[in-house]
């Protein structure tokens, strides 16, 4: 089976580079408008520039500049996505890259969240690795506000050195959490499973709170993961075929390729909503098998 090429999103994102100005980056996710409801008069535009501009230097600062960014539910979240320089293969041909995810994702611009990822090319499907790195920085490339027109501080609040440090050092720690998946990685492709242990596995992942008899094979989640352990892109590979790393994706896919309401929907949630959570709970399971 040939390796999917849409990923989770595709539609909902441009590419970019680094090289643009934060306007230039806005005005490209049509995040340049300006929206003036309250008595200080500021333009909703200079959150979200000053949001890139903090994006911008937390990866240029970093070293791995970001490649894609993008928005959710109607520009709330706006996104990130910096390719690590990390991968790795597992029996030659199951490759799997290290990305960092940043995203602001409350409406005054205020915080930036930081997430490390892997994703599997076979499948274009992605999990969050946990690290040691702070998941929170403050956007320190916010502006304040002053009582006099244009009502904000025309100051450019830059990485100062102790900025630039934390930076490197949460990088550094996202990029020792993406080896230390590798080697999970390599402890699933040699845990061998049937068919009745990738149902028993299922059904421990999508309906945690029922027993293996009263649980439902038939539930549409559980249904969706166990034909995708079969039928996936990726799943005739070596390292995933009746595996516990064929099972783990089998469940990421199903997450980030067939639930959800929607493109948009699927991917909040896989991201940033309880889906996130199920896949770590479907890393865990495996890891115990």
């Amino acid at each position: 089976m040939n390796p999917i090429k849409q990923k989770p999103w595709d539609g909902l994102s441009v590419e970019a580079s680094t090289n643009l100005s934060p306007r230039e980056l806005a005005y490209k996710l049509n995040l340049d408008f300006e929206v003036s409801r309250v008595p200080s008069g500021r333009p909703k535009s200079y959150a979200n520039q000053e949001t890139f501009q903090f994006l911008k230097s937390f990866t240029e600062h970093g070293e791995i500049p970001f490649k894609t960014i993008g928005t959710l539910d109607n520009g709330r979240i706006i996104w990130a996505l910096a390719p690590l320089k990390n991968e790795f293969t597992l029996v030659q041909v199951d490759q799997v890259k290290g990305y960092l995810l940043l995203a602001s994702r409350n409406i005054t611009r205020d915080n930036i969240e930081v997430y490390f990822m892997a994703i599997r090319s076979a499948c274009n499907s992605s999990i969050q690795v946990n690290s040691k790195a702070r998941t929170v920085f403050k956007n320190i490339c916010r502006r304040p506000f002053t009582n006099q027109f244009p009502f904000v501080s025309l100051e450019s609040h830059k990485f100062d050195k102790d900025m630039i440090k934390k930076t490197k050092e949460a990088i550094s720690f996202g990029q020792e959490a993406i080896s230390a998946f590798a080697q999970s990685a390599e402890l699933l492709i040699n845990k061998t499973v049937n068919n009745e242990t990738a149902e028993r596995y299922m059904i421990n992942v999508f309906q945690p709170e029922k027993s293996i008899k009263s649980a439902e094979k038939n539930d549409s989640k559980t249904a969706l993961a166990i034909e995708a352990f079969k039928t996936s892109p990726g799943q005739e590979l070596k390292s995933a075929n009746m595996t516990a790393w064929g099972l783990l994706n089998a469940v990421i896919y199903t997450i980030d390729h067939c639930l959800g309401k929607n493109k948009e929907s699927r991917l909040r949630l896989a991201w940033f909503g309880p889906n996130a959570k199920i896949k770590q709970r479907a890393l865990e399971l495996a890891l115990k098998m």
